[in-house]
């Protein structure tokens, strides 16, 4: 199978969702998919069989992207939009893999090139928008709309948790396959001695 898959944000980085990223790529390694990646343009370089990792360009302002929204995000989120499409112009994917808000350009790409995608949803950012600046939350039936459109396009939404599950059922996802977090006890990141 071929993937595009799509990471919004440093990687790899020992933390959150670069960790669930890395998991994932060692199993579609040892599958034998062939991956296309693309993330940010921080973070440790690693390396997987199968696996082809591209980064966005880097930026003189933008550096320690840290995890939520922020301008830095914003800018690097708009240069893989583009590099995503040059991609999907070029290749044929079977799918798109898309973590966060990378499902929003997936969305798009199915729109254009009519290849399905995946939503690797870590939280509502909806919810997770207002939360941050409650200035937002008279605009939340806009953000609302567009997540509801991204779960709804999905070919497969994987929530992290049984409650994001049940969140999103008044949005109508097509198929949701519950993905939770595992004990990272016995984790050894990339390019390290387990």
């Amino acid at each position: 199978m071929k993937i595009l898959l799509l990471a919004p944000h440093p990687f790899f980085q020992t933390r959150g969702t670069p960790i669930a990223v890395d998991l994932m790529l060692r199993v579609l390694s040892e599958r034998g998919d062939q991956v296309d990646m693309l993330t940010f343009p921080e973070g440790d370089d690693v390396n997987y069989d199968h696996v082809q990792i591209y980064r966005t360009p880097k930026l003189p302002l933008i550096k320690n992207i840290s995890p939520g929204f922020s301008w830095e995000k914003l800018v690097c989120d708009g240069l893989m939009f583009i590099q995503a499409f040059s991609f999907c112009f070029k290749n044929k994917y079977d799918i798109i893999h898309s973590v966060e808000e990378s499902a929003f350009i997936a969305l798009i790409l199915k729109v254009v090139f009519k290849t399905p995608y995946i939503y690797d949803m870590d939280s509502s950012l909806s919810q997770q928008m207002i939360e941050k600046f409650s200035f937002l939350s008279s605009l939340r039936f806009i953000f609302n709309a567009f997540e509801k459109v991204a779960v709804q396009q999905a070919k497969v939404v994987i929530p992290v948790c049984e409650t994001l599950a049940e969140d999103i059922q008044i949005y109508k996802p097509k198929r949701v396959v519950v993905l939770p977090d595992i004990s990272l006890l016995n984790y050894s990141a990339p390019n390290q001695e387990a």
